[in-house]
């Protein structure tokens, strides 16, 4: 029997989190590309941004037939937040990064494992006429509850609240405060051996 769901933010009643959720008022449009198997995920944190930002869209997908409105972004004003060697770090001080981020009006960011923002970036071949940015220092990630096997893994509330920062300087304190919400409420009824494996 599945469990009962709150309406609102789509958590279950026991792990409800709507008593948490902050407003962030951002200027920068937050697209999410959520990968399929995500949406199963208890512990997922992008609807929580969806819930949060006041410039923030989630669309499901992990090809280019299910992304077809990234043809009518702006490419240069366009970034997609991944990884790679010709990645701008956006925690960088240089001229092209400062310039940057005062052009960037939409910022994708994946969301799914690892193998899977893969997978949706090589099915979908309009996300390379994007520039890419990245960080070159991750901060130490809050989330306990979703283990990844990579050291520089950072959820996806992590990563959109840490661009946000420093793209816009918005405070990221009010999301992670609201990640941290998510770890106790899916660890309060954990047995002891358990909830010990997420500290």
């Amino acid at each position: 029997m599945s469990r009962a769901l709150c309406p609102h933010c789509q958590f279950s009643l026991l792990t409800c989190l709507c008593a948490n959720l902050v407003t962030v008022k951002n200027k920068l449009k937050i697209i999410i590309l959520q990968h399929p198997s995500e949406t199963k995920v208890t512990k997922n944190t992008a609807k929580l941004l969806n819930l949060c930002l006041s410039q923030c869209c989630v669309v499901q997908g992990e090809s280019q037939s299910d992304f077809q409105f990234l043809n009518d972004l702006p490419s240069k004003n366009t970034a997609v937040l991944y990884p790679n060697e010709h990645a701008f770090l956006l925690d960088g001080n240089d001229e092209n990064v400062n310039n940057l981020k005062t052009q960037l009006t939409h910022l994708i960011v994946l969301d799914g494992t690892w193998k899977k923002a893969f997978k949706i970036m090589q099915l979908t071949p309009r996300l390379h006429e994007f520039m890419s940015v990245s960080f070159k220092t991750i901060p130490a990630n809050r989330y306990r509850i979703r283990k990844s096997p990579r050291l520089d893994s950072l959820s996806t509330l992590e990563a959109v609240a840490y661009s946000l920062f420093l793209i816009e300087q918005q405070n990221p304190e009010p999301l992670y405060a609201v990640l941290d919400a998510l770890n106790d409420k899916q660890t309060q009824f954990m047995p002891a051996h358990v909830k010990a494996r997420y500290k």
